[in-house]
């Protein structure tokens, strides 16, 4: 009987625990993302309002305007709200759960658990729980989410009323086998290369054969370009001449719409899933081959990156002594912001001489005592 009343209780705790620590994790979530999104309306304003006017008319209503420039600022932002979520929130829960351990000090419920026989450590594993669940969420949105916001992302501020990036030209990029592409102009939404010409070389860095074509599309079941009117030509290398042109169908490379994207915006690596990107590592000789290791060793790193950044953050809190809060979250904050930075910095930054799999992890290695050794001191 004692037993099942233990359990019952600590099943409550758990729930009252995990409960507010959610509620102060969405509070604080939403602080921070409404004041950094506020921030950067104010600041573009006359940007979001040159679109409503384009698009609306000179002699559109105030209102109109008005509503469409708040129209455009939402379109903008939201989407951000899930690379913002997948950037912040390991630092969040750090600072979720300090509110809510200071919350239950002030309120000497940490003196009743303890004056109850429990131990603080056991009122750490509610944390422990949210903090996986948080990180669960985080790897649906990055497989999920992220991927299909990817065209949003990438606008600036003056593609807010767009779907994506304006298309732009390709000039003369290698693939994997060397081959050279070029056209007059690569739609990142549609994902469709107008006028391309396809340049295969030798060894030697000499024609041996060129593609080109009114227009191309991907075709990703077979890893090629689909040509519109395409033909082809084989040139000797010897200056005897090419061969007479003819149609063609179809350029297999490894320049795919994600890998052209990802040529121009280097931050498409970090909103890929693990599906895309081993379809792209598919190509190992690639010039992003490295940047995509890194990117999926790294994403499995972070997620045990910010639970023991939360380890260590915890016995700031959880002590018997209900004083000092202010100082203890002064000190708290001295610690894990500049742990958790330098940490996120060798991960992301390559550093000469070590493999991208130690790069990903060392941090973890290095904080897991850390981690360890300031859960297993607490005063408990």
């Amino acid at each position: 009987m004692a037993e099942a009343c233990a359990a019952l209780i600590m099943s409550r705790l758990d729930r009252h625990i995990a409960g507010r620590l959610l509620l102060n994790f969405v509070l604080l979530f939403a602080v921070l993302y409404l004041f950094a999104s506020t921030i950067d309306v104010i600041l573009n304003l006359d940007e979001f309002m040159k679109l409503a006017v384009e698009a609306a008319g000179d002699d559109a209503s105030w209102i109109t305007t008005t509503g469409m420039t708040l129209g455009f600022a939402a379109n903008f932002h939201l989407p951000q709200l899930f690379q913002f979520y997948a950037w912040l929130y390991g630092i969040v829960l750090v600072g979720a759960a300090g509110f809510t351990l200071v919350q239950m000090n002030r309120c000497r419920e940490l003196v009743a658990i303890v004056a109850c026989g429990l131990s603080l450590r056991r009122v750490a594993m509610p944390f422990l729980g949210v903090a996986v669940a948080l990180s669960a969420v985080q790897v649906l949105n990055q497989e999920f989410v992220l991927p299909h916001v990817a065209p949003l992302l990438l606008r600036s501020h003056k593609h807010a009323s767009q779907d994506s990036v304006d298309a732009y030209p390709i000039r003369f990029t290698d693939d994997a086998h060397g081959t050279l592409l070029q056209a007059a102009s690569f739609d990142p939404g549609t994902g469709r290369l107008r006028d391309p010409s396809f340049i295969a070389r030798d060894s030697q860095g000499r024609t041996t054969s060129r593609w080109w074509a009114r227009a191309a599309t991907w075709n990703p079941s077979e890893s090629a370009w689909d040509l519109e009117d395409g033909q082809y030509v084989e040139i000797q290398p010897d200056a005897r001449g090419s061969s007479r042109a003819r149609p063609a169908e179809q350029v297999e490379t490894d320049l795919s719409p994600t890998r052209l994207s990802m040529r121009r915006y280097g931050q498409v690596a970090s909103m890929l899933s693990l599906a895309q990107i081993s379809d792209m590592l598919a190509w190992p000789d690639s010039r992003e081959a490295p940047a995509l290791r890194r990117s999926a060793m790294t994403r499995f790193s972070v997620l045990v990156l910010n639970i023991l950044m939360l380890l260590i953050a915890l016995p700031f809190f959880l002590d018997r002594v209900p004083d000092g809060l202010f100082g203890r979250s002064v000190k708290c904050a001295g610690v894990v912001i500049p742990l958790y930075f330098t940490a996120a910095g060798l991960m992301l930054i390559p550093l000469p001489g070590i493999g991208a799999l130690l790069e990903s992890v060392l941090p973890v290695l290095l904080l897991l005592p850390v981690a360890l050794i300031r859960l297993g001191g607490l005063r408990t």
